[in-house]
């Protein structure tokens, strides 16, 4: 059996965070990141919830979720720079950040109500054994709620994905029914990102025992085009996967 890779950490590396960092969505831009209504959408009312934040990243989500009446958050990311902006620009009461690789990370059972993670399950390679395990933390009637980059966008061709056609851009899939590790360049080389496909994400919560309640699969509006000129072909493929299962 292959030895599974060990977990990876590019939020740490200097070069890519100061390329990561003129993002729109840093900081306090992450309400306009495009897919972050559709993901605020997904959540169940968080009044009283026992809220696992999983990749929290810089700790936006987890504020979030406490000034929405979260009984409690912890926030949880492997990236000790990352940590430490939200611990000083996204601290809340109710808000506990801790060190630990999503592959990694330990809970007792039915410790929590609500399971959220923005865009960091595509950084696991092994995606059965981590919703496995958030299954076990989940209580009777629990929510998981994620976004992740979607299959079409993992599964690219090699570099950028678009090829020239005669109307305009296409976006072109390679090799979609291999599910492995894929590296690209983004602002650093070596950035690893699982490809799988769309039926191992939904299968996979099938399997622990989680019912599929909602997935969306959004794609740039024409406001957000118009907003972002240099990206205009957006529309033309999604971008990310959103899911909302819940624990019978």
């Amino acid at each position: 059996m292959t030895k599974p890779n060990k977990p990876q950490n590019m939020y740490d590396n200097p070069d890519f965070l100061a390329g990561y960092s003129t993002l729109e969505r840093f900081g306090e831009g992450w309400e306009k990141a495009g897919e972050r209504d559709d993901l605020l959408g997904l959540l169940p009312d968080v009044t009283g919830l026992r809220v696992l934040d999983l990749g929290c990243g810089a700790g936006q989500l987890s504020r979030y979720l406490a000034e929405q009446g979260a009984a409690s958050v912890v926030g949880v990311d492997l990236s000790e720079k990352m940590l430490a902006l939200a611990r000083e620009k996204w601290a809340h009461p109710s808000v506990t950040y801790q060190r630990d690789a999503l592959e990694t990370a330990a809970f007792q059972p039915a410790s929590f109500d609500l399971v959220v993670s923005s865009l960091a399950f595509h950084y696991v390679e092994d995606y059965a054994a981590l919703v496995s395990r958030i299954a076990d933390w989940l209580t009777p009637g629990g929510v998981l709620v994620y976004s992740t980059e979607h299959p079409i966008f993992t599964g690219r061709l090699p570099g950028d994905g678009w090829v020239s056609g005669d109307d305009g851009p296409r976006w072109a899939v390679d090799r979609y029914a291999t599910e492995e590790l894929r590296e690209e360049n983004w602002f650093v080389d070596g950035v690893r990102k699982a490809h799988r496909t769309f039926a191992t994400f939904i299968n996979g919560l099938v399997d622990a025992g989680l019912a599929v309640e909602r997935v969306i699969e959004p794609v740039a509006s024409e406001q957000w085009i118009k907003d972002h000129p240099d990206w205009p072909d957006e529309w033309r493929r999604p971008t990310f996967l959103l899911v909302r299962a819940r624990k019978s």
